[in-house]
């Protein structure tokens, strides 16, 4: 049986130093996937705060703040890879990306994006 788009789950895990909130990547917890821009909003403000979220084949997709607030690093990290795929994107750009996340993760998720070992 097919999931609905809108029924999806991934699992997350974050930090949010400020609030003093998280959840850890060693025990991800599933959030419904409408609710994951919500919270990537709220914590990507402060500089140390993280969103992680794992697909079905434990597929990373990491999203931190870069220097400035306006841009986000989003990194794809394969299981039992050694590097990642890393890619910079404006703020609203990153948001859109998160907004329509397929079932699972590969490199076209994020065209252009460079690999770092």
């Amino acid at each position: 049986m097919m999931v609905a788009a809108a029924d999806r789950r991934f699992r997350v895990f974050y930090r949010d130093y400020v609030n003093q909130v998280a959840v850890s990547s060693a025990q991800p917890e599933p959030l419904a996937e409408a609710r994951i821009v919500p919270l990537a909003e709220r914590l990507l403000v402060d500089p140390d705060n993280f969103i992680g979220i794992v697909d079905g084949a434990d597929t990373i997709l990491q999203c931190y703040l870069n220097d400035d607030a306006e841009s986000v690093t989003l990194e794809l990290v394969y299981p039992e890879a050694s590097g990642c795929l890393r890619l910079r994107l404006p703020r609203a750009q990153a948001m859109a990306l998160l907004e329509n996340l397929p079932a699972s993760f590969d490199d076209k998720l994020l065209h252009g994006a460079q690999y770092i070992d």
